[in-house]
Order: C-alpha cells, then sequence, then structure tokens
C-alpha cells in the first residue's frame, strides 16, 4: 500500500513538471516571435526612410535640371534675337549696294552736274555702307563671344554636377557604419548635406559632442581634407519648444544652443581634424528651418540636428555670370 502510494506521488510529479516544460517552450516560441516582428519592423522602418530620401533627392535633381534647362532657353532666345537683327542688317547692306549700282549706272549717262550730285550722295552712301558694315562686325563678335560663353558656362555646369555626385558618393562611403536614425546624405540645390541627428552628436540640452559624434566627424573631416575646392557650413538646428536653462550658464534659448552646437562641430573639425578653418563658417538657425512636424516627438527629433553643408567652389561659374551682365 506504501508502495502504490509512492508511485502514485512520483507519477503527479512528472505530470507537472511536463506541464511546466509544455507552457514555458510555449513561451519562449512566443518571445522569439515578437523579436522577429520587432525586428522586421525596423528594417521597414529604415528601407522607407530610405527610400524617402531617395526620393527627395531625385525632386532637388530634377528641379535644378529644369533651372538649367530654363536659363539655356532664355540664352537661346537673346542668341535668336541677335540673329534676326543680324540678318535685318544684312538685308540693309544689300539694299544699300543695290542703290548705289543703280547711282553708278546713272553717272556714266548724266550730266556733269548730275555726276558731281550722284558722287556726292555717292560718297554719302558709301559711308552708311561701312557703318553697317562695323556694326555689322561688332554685332557679329559679339554673338560668337556669348555663344563661348555659354558653351563654357554649359561645360563647367557639367563639371559642377558631376563634383556635387563624387561629394555624395564619397560622404556615403565614408558614414556607412552609422544608421539611417545617426544621420543621411543628400543632395539639394547643387549641394550635399550631411544630416546628423542631436542623439549622435550631444546628450539633451548639451552642446559637448559624444564620443560617437567625433567618430562621425572624423571620417567626414577625412572626405574634406582630400576636397581642397569644398566650402563648408556648419548649421544648427533646434525643435520648436523653447530651451529651459536651470543653471546661468552660456545657454537661455534655442538660439544659444544651435549655435553653441554648431560651434563645437566646427572646433573639432578645425582644431583636431585639421579641417582648413577660412573653408568653414558655423551658424545656428534654432527653430525656424524644421525639416518634419515639430507637433510629434519624431518630428522634433528629425529637427535637432546638425547639417553639414558642402558646396563646390562656384568662382569660375559667377565670373562667367558676372561678365556676361
Amino acid at each position: 500500500m506504501k508502495r502504490s502510494l509512492q508511485a502514485i506521488l512520483v507519477a503527479l510529479l512528472i505530470f507537472s513538471m511536463s506541464s511546466c516544460l509544455v507552457s514555458k517552450k510555449k513561451f519562449d516560441e512566443q518571445v522569439a516571435l515578437a523579436d522577429k516582428l520587432k525586428s522586421e519592423k525596423e528594417d521597414c522602418n529604415s528601407k522607407l526612410n530610405q527610400a524617402n530620401a531617395s526620393i527627395d533627392d531625385l525632386n532637388g535633381q530634377i528641379a535644378n535640371l529644369n533651372n538649367e534647362i530654363q536659363k539655356l532657353k532664355d540664352s537661346n532666345a537673346s542668341l535668336e534675337e541677335k540673329n534676326k537683327k543680324l540678318n535685318q542688317l544684312k538685308d540693309e547692306t544689300e539694299a544699300i549696294c543695290e542703290k548705289v549700282r543703280k547711282q553708278l549706272d546713272q553717272i556714266t549717262s548724266s550730266s556733269a552736274s548730275e555726276k558731281d550730285k550722284l558722287l556726292k550722295q555717292l560718297a554719302g552712301r558709301e559711308k552708311d555702307l561701312m557703318d553697317k558694315e562695323t556694326e555689322l562686325n561688332n554685332l557679329s563678335k559679339e554673338l560668337n563671344a556669348r555663344d563661348a560663353k555659354v558653351r563654357e558656362l554649359e561645360s563647367l555646369i557639367a563639371r559642377k554636377d558631376s563634383a556635387v555626385q563624387a561629394l555624395k558618393k564619397k560622404m556615403l562611403d565614408a558614414l556607412t557604419g552609422f544608421g539611417s536614425g545617426d544621420l543621411s546624405v543628400y543632395e539639394k540645390d547643387g549641394k550635399v548635406y550631411v544630416a546628423l541627428s542631436d542623439k549622435l552628436l550631444f546628450k539633451t540640452g548639451s552642446y559637448s559632442v559624444e564620443s560617437r559624434g567625433k567618430e562621425a566627424l572624423k571620417k567626414i573631416s577625412e572626405v574634406l581634407n582630400k576636397q581642397p575646392d569644398i566650402n563648408i557650413v556648419i548649421e544648427g538646428h533646434t525643435d520648436s519648444i523653447p530651451y529651459i536653462s536651470s543653471t546661468s550658464g552660456p545657454i537661455s534659448s534655442n538660439w544659444d544652443l544651435s549655435v553653441m552646437r554648431a560651434s563645437s562641430v566646427t572646433k573639432l573639425l578645425v582644431d583636431d581634424y585639421k579641417v582648413d578653418g577660412m573653408r568653414i563658417t558655423a551658424s545656428g538657425r534654432s527653430k525656424y528651418f524644421p525639416v518634419d512636424d515639430n507637433k510629434t516627438a519624431e518630428g522634433r527629433s528629425k529637427n535637432r540636428r546638425i547639417e553639414v553643408v558642402l558646396e563646390p567652389d562656384m568662382k569660375a561659374i559667377m565670373s562667367i555670370l558676372n561678365s556676361s551682365n
């Protein structure tokens, strides 16, 4: 009897343990499934952000191409007007020549007085003809010079666009180790923008660059030091929530915070990473240039950023435009 009781207890214990094992197994499976779904959601969000950035990039390129096409159309219209005037001068010249030929025919059959009168008229016509010819030559030279400037400007614009795309690629290659939530690289209005989130660079309310942010800035400086003809602007941006300081430090507003953060990044690039200080401008933009809606936490997070704005040297293009004016 005692042995039967022991056997029953052992059986109950084994049944209880097997039930626990089945429950734990189901629990582990649910946890693994949740982790997988979370990972898939993060991957989808990342791909969506990349697609949106690509769309913005393509829209910027389309706008730039439309601007350049309009400029070329305006220039072509000016050339057509000059050519119309050139043809008009040619017609006038031919008309003068025809009158001169007729007057020469009259001279051979006119009296002495008539011949003298006709010779005077001929001299005046010859002067008009010389003036028209001089005007024609000057206009032809002007058209040739304008056409040469248009071709040179088109070549410089193409080289600038190529340089912008090459610079964007170099930045993307240098920053491959950072996620889309930390930074983004895109092209807009002929410039390359490297947007770095405040979470990558700073602690909340601080303007001291963190180690992870320094790593990203070092990668950026390595590209910039190999591109001496690139002008650099460091822009600090905040969200719309007013800055409230609990101390009497140098920051009392969003303006102060955006300026101090831009200045900290600039000093790091110049002092630690040896970027030429004459190429860099630091500026604070406060809350006035948001990239997303400040009504949501996600939007405000995107608006708190540092933008490194890179633009190839435009001196050659501006020189041609100024000389045309």
